[in-house]
């Protein structure tokens, strides 16, 4: 899918922006912008304009800190070579 970009933070990195949990940031067709969050079996639509935008601040950082789109897509192949 075009719109989809694949990126591997590894694990070796230990601490990192997105360490409290996974998120999905997610853009609205009027360019609204939502967090999606999930723990604990419970999930979450986070709507606030002040917590979303900090969520997104942290999902840009965790893209920062994570290898660029072609060395993970050398990572992936390694390790489906492994399998």
């Amino acid at each position: 899918m075009r719109y989809v970009t694949v990126q591997v933070l590894p694990l070796t990195y230990g601490s990192h922006a997105g360490y409290d949990g996974s998120m999905t940031v997610l853009e609205t067709p009027e360019r609204r912008l939502l967090a999606y969050l999930e723990a604990q079996g419970h999930s979450f639509l986070v709507e606030d304009c002040d917590k979303v935008s900090e969520l997104n601040q942290r999902y840009g950082m965790v893209r920062s800190q994570a290898l660029s789109v072609r060395e993970s897509a050398k990572v992936i192949e390694q390790m489906a070579g492994e399998l």
